[in-house]
């Protein structure tokens, strides 16, 4: 029984939807724009099929907002978990280090990667209504 317990755990934790990839989804925005999220530090907005020439918004977005014209996102930046070890490719957050994207999703075009400071500027020559208020991306998970 004590050889059984350990298995019948794992089976039910991956047949339950608690595995890994659970937390995967790619969420519909206007233009048909999307929220996709690959992984826990995999997550960007870009429309289906794109290529390097189209204007995205790159991972890790962890905060955005968007109306039918805009979208505004906050990214963080991701740095190597050990950048001594060339066999050690895996990137995680990096503290406190942030920057900024609007996207006008009509025309497309990106504007970023900006500062707080630059973001606030473009955001009000540009015209993004101040109602846009950042929050996490999480918010839309289908």
């Amino acid at each position: 029984m004590k050889t059984w317990l350990p298995l019948l755990v794992v089976a039910i934790y991956s047949g339950c939807g608690f595995g890994p990839r659970n937390g995967d989804f790619s969420a519909a925005l206007p233009h048909g724009y999307f929220v996709h999220r690959t992984s826990g530090h995999q997550i960007m907005i870009a429309p289906q099929g794109w290529t390097p020439d189209t204007p995205i918004v790159p991972t890790k977005v962890v905060e955005m907002d968007h109306d039918d014209h805009f979208l505004i996102a906050k990214q963080q930046l991701l740095e190597r978990r050990s950048p001594h070890n060339p066999n050690d490719t895996y990137e995680q957050p990096k503290p406190n280090s942030f920057q900024y994207w609007i996207l006008d999703l009509q025309s497309p075009r990106v504007c970023g990667p900006l500062t707080l400071a630059e973001f606030e500027a473009e955001r009000s020559h540009r015209g993004v209504p101040q109602s846009l208020r950042l929050h996490d991306v999480y918010d839309y998970r289908p």
